[in-house]
Parts: structure tokens; sequence; C-alpha cells
């Protein structure tokens, strides 16, 4: 049990740093004009590399 405990938050942690990556990548990237894009919120400028 204790094993499978320490497995689930070492795949955890690594989920988290890739769902982070993403989000850094989605802030500084832009979407085609065509398609509606809703305001983004305040809390993703944390992600953005230059915040307004």
């Amino acid at each position: 049990m204790k094993m499978k405990k320490e497995a689930v938050e070492k795949v955890s942690k690594k989920v988290a740093v890739v769902l982070e990556t993403v989000l850094k990548v989605e802030a500084n990237s832009t979407s085609c004009g065509l398609i509606y894009q809703p305001k983004e919120p305040k809390k993703m400028d944390r992600f953005k590399r230059i915040n307004k």
C-alpha cells in the first residue's frame, strides 16, 4: 500500500509539471482571429513571460 501511495505522489508531481508547462505555452501563444476567444482570466498572468 505504501508503494502505491509513493507511486501516485510521483506521478501526480510529474503531471503537475506537465500541466504547468502547457499553461505557460498557452498563455504566451495567440489563436486564430476567426475563432472566438474569450477573455483570459487574470490568474493566467502568472504564467506569461511578459506581464502587461
